[in-house]
């Protein structure tokens, strides 16, 4: 039934890590084999290559003579369909579901049978696993290990000729979990399937047909001998559990999927001519607003092309002032003429290069009460005193500071704007003379045609 042949799963990464290292196994029909280790151990993960889940690196799986992983992805998923069965570490049921929806459900996705046949076996499974007065039950309403019970009932669903258990039982007390494996045994022994169980309990574990233990991957002991306890005398075979009369299938309910067809033929009278008035709608909203985005666009480039280019700001003069100060005077001047510019009072700052870095030295305005909002029509004149003691400048220029000032401006053609409002930052740049420079010096170094001036104009760098 099931073969294992020298089966290995590494994980490549920094480290390569080998999860599971030649393992082999050979497993009849209707036989059983408990898997036991520690966390990390790699059950798990060659429970998920057996069952078609994990690839592995090496090795084969064959179930029946079929290599599963020589099948492509439709042809291995329709072999899990027809001849395997898993119960995971968690009962995953789907919660807005009944658990008799969510045993048939697996039958009802793959359409191997017909509906109501399978809410039969649903049914039939649910008693046979103690739960005939649980099917109308949602997850919720039940216990543990009766959301378990549920979850090995799904996984019989299918007919399976193998069921995969993964520790089915861990997050379950201790009563609960013997139970629900004692259950597992007892179905597999009933019904004669092939079964494949990880499991921390011994004791279970001593009940199956064959036992190996796994560490770091590898089996460290095996155990083929048969248990003690004894088969039931006659099998119930998974046929004989499923067999359903005619006249049962066609009493049964079927919730789910039920009246279906009436109900899309009403909905989509009313949906199709609902969706083609949303689309209008959708498409007429999305116009208007690109439109409105559109010449919301043009406004701003149009308002930053007005405060870039109708208005001019620059250096006027630089002259020596009281101790070691300069006075600084900067000219706003409007090129439309016609309009009024607006002008929050700029922010000015001052900065002298020392080293590869701009040391900020002390600015202030030197307009009294000016206002904090310029209505600049023509030309704008502003002054501000600076002090660059700085001992150690830069002198990209023999004894001349390299001084660096930024402008920093609102600009708006209304003197209260709304959205009308541009940020704009200059730089200017400007040689400046100390005061107790030396302009013999300096006329030794360079050519000027008079005395040293105080400032030198840069372009923007």
């Amino acid at each position: 039934m099931l073969t294992v042949h020298s089966i290995g799963k590494r994980y490549a990464g920094e480290q390569t890590v080998e999860a599971v290292k030649n393992v082999s196994l050979d497993l009849q029909e209707g036989r059983s084999l408990a898997i036991v280790g520690r966390s990390g151990s790699g059950k798990s993960t060659l429970l998920g290559m057996i069952g078609g889940i994990s690839r592995p690196t090496s090795g084969q799986v064959l179930i029946d003579g079929v290599d599963q992983w020589k099948l492509n992805d439709s042809g291995r998923a329709d072999l899990r369909n027809q001849k395997l069965g898993f119960v995971f570490q968690f009962a995953s049921l789907l919660p807005s579901l009944r658990a008799v929806d969510n045993v048939a459900l697996p039958c009802l996705i793959s359409g191997s049978i017909p509906a109501r046949e399978a809410y039969a076996r649903a049914h039939a499974l649910l008693d046979r696993v103690g739960l005939s007065h649980r099917y109308d039950s949602f997850p919720g309403q039940l216990s543990g290990g009766e959301q378990r019970r549920v979850a090995i009932a799904r996984a019989l669903v299918n007919s399976p000729r193998l069921l995969l258990a993964d520790e089915p039982t861990a997050d379950l007390d201790e009563a609960t979990e013997s139970e629900i494996l004692n259950l597992l045994i007892d179905i597999h022994r009933a019904l004669n399937v092939t079964l494949v169980m990880v499991t921390h309990n011994p004791d279970i574990a001593a009940r199956a047909d064959h036992f190996i233990e796994m560490r770091a991957g590898e089996t460290v002991s095996r155990r083929d001998t048969s248990p003690t306890a004894s088969k039931p005398a006659e099998i119930e075979t998974v046929t004989s559990l499923y067999e359903v009369s005619p006249e049962k299938a066609a009493a049964e309910k079927v919730r789910l999927g039920e009246g279906l067809e009436v109900f899309v033929g009403r909905m989509v009278m009313w949906i199709v001519p609902i969706c083609v008035i949303a689309w209008c709608l959708n498409w007429a909203v999305a116009d208007y607003e690109r439109s409105e985005i559109q010449a919301k666009a043009q406004r701003r480039m149009a308002l930053e092309e007005l405060a870039m280019q109708g208005l001019r700001a620059d250096v006027k003069s630089v002259e020596f002032g009281k101790g070691k100060t300069y006075v600084v005077t900067l000219y706003l001047r409007n090129t439309k003429g016609d309009e009024p510019l607006y002008v929050m009072s700029p922010m000015v700052r001052g900065f002298v290069q020392v080293g590869t870095s701009w040391l900020e030295v002390p600015m202030k305005s030197l307009e009294s009460g000016s206002a904090q909002v310029l209505k600049v029509t023509g030309t704008q004149i502003l002054k501000f005193e600076m002090e660059p003691d700085v001992p150690d400048f830069t002198q990209l220029l023999p004894y001349y500071m390299h001084v660096r000032l930024t402008n920093d401006m609102l600009i708006s053609p209304r003197s209260q704007p709304k959205d009308d409002l541009v940020e704009r930052n200059d730089s200017y740049y400007v040689y400046l003379k100390p005061h107790d420079a030396d302009d013999n010096a300096i006329l030794g170094k360079m050519k000027f045609p008079g005395k040293p001036p105080v400032w030198i104009p840069m372009p923007p760098h």
